[in-house]
Parts: structure tokens; C-alpha cells; sequence
């Protein structure tokens, strides 16, 4: 991974957001990949309307994993209510690299996708991004959101399916974004 390290300005630590959703598993990914090396942003969720969890993020969420030889990987999640929509573009900017976490099976997913990736593709360095279905979907269901996000202009994205209870799914999809960058790195 050093190949790529040069391309995170922070302090030698490569960023990954975590974008999603209010609800999808942001927070629940980050404990699961992290456990106690994380700082939660929790408070009681006084927007029921919105979604039915006991609680909610309103700030970053910041954990650190460790990859060996010296090189760490840091994860930010962000809250998914739009009216944190400031924090998620900060997070974005501070990133190399964006697990965007969504339901392919809800049929609201592509749009929010599409606009997600937009959000990204206007930064002035944009972060490489792999969607992960957070929920169950077959490979049918997964290649029509695909196929739903490339007519909406945004090529080819990698969908991968992760269960963000699961560790090693989730650094499977990480795996792959990891990759994805070092790839760029030697271009």
C-alpha cells in the first residue's frame, strides 16, 4: 500500500469515507472494522419520521485501522440526514477513497447513488469510490443498479456486497477499493 500512501496529505494516514443513508450501517461498519479505536457521534435520534433507529449520527466518525509494516488506514463516516450534507462534503474532500453504502434492492438507492456521485465527481480531487450493498440483493439485483447508475452518466462502478455487521466482508470491500487506488497510483 505505500505505493499509494503519497497520495493522502494527512499526516501519512490514508483517509476512506464511509457515505451513506441515515440507517444503512455507517456507524455499525466503522465498530465492526475499528471496534474500540473509533469516535462515535451518537446522540438520541429526535427524527422518527426519518427513521425509526434509536440513534443517529451528527458529526464524523473517526476509526483507525492498523495495516501492518507501520501503515495505518483512517475511516470517516458521516451522517446520511441531509442537513448534515456540510459534513459529508467535508468528508469527502479529506478522502481518497469512498465506500458508498446503500440498499441496491430499494428503489430509491440509484438515485441516491447517482447524486452521491456527482457530489464526488465535482471535488477538486476526486476520491475513488466502490458502492457496497448493505443489504442481501442478487447478482440480478445488483447488476440492475449498476446498469440504473450508468444510464444516469456514471459508468461503470464496482458494486460490492458487504453486511456491515461483517468484518471481513467489509475489509474484503476495502480490499478492493485499496487496490483500486494503488492501481491509480501507478498510473
Amino acid at each position: 500500500m505505500s505505493l499509494w500512501m503519497n497520495a493522502q496529505p494527512a499526516a501519512g494516514l490514508v483517509r476512506v469515507s464511509l457515505v451513506g443513508p441515515m440507517g444503512i450501517g455507517k456507524t455499525t461498519a466503522l465498530r465492526s472494522l475499528c471496534g474500540a479505536l473509533m469516535a462515535a457521534a451518537d446522540v438520541p435520534n429526535l427524527d422518527r419520521a426519518s427513521h425509526s433507529k434509536e440513534f443517529t449520527t451528527v458529526g464524523a466518525e473517526f476509526g483507525e485501522i492498523d495495516l501492518g509494516g507501520g501503515e495505518r488506514l483512517q475511516l470517516v463516516g458521516s451522517p446520511g440526514q441531509e442537513r448534515f450534507d456540510f459534513v459529508r462534503r467535508w468528508v469527502l474532500n479529506a478522502s481518497v477513497g469512498v465506500l458508498l453504502m446503500v440498499d441496491v434492492c430499494d428503489a430509491r438507492a440509484p438515485d441516491y447513488a447517482a447524486q452521491c456521485l456527482a457530489e464526488i465527481a465535482s471535488l477538486e480531487s476526486e476520491p475513488l469510490v466502490v458502492v457496497v450493498s448493505c443489504r442481501d440483493a442478487s447478482e440480478q439485483q445488483q447488476e440492475a443498479f449498476s446498469s440504473a447508475l450508468a444510464d444516469r452518466g456514471h459508468g461503470i462502478v464496482p458494486v460490492i456486497q458487504a453486511d456491515p455487521r461483517d468484518r471481513q466482508q467489509l475489509l474484503d470491500a476495502l480490499g478492493v477499493l485499496v487496490s483500486l487506488l494503488s492501481l491509480q497510483s501507478q498510473a
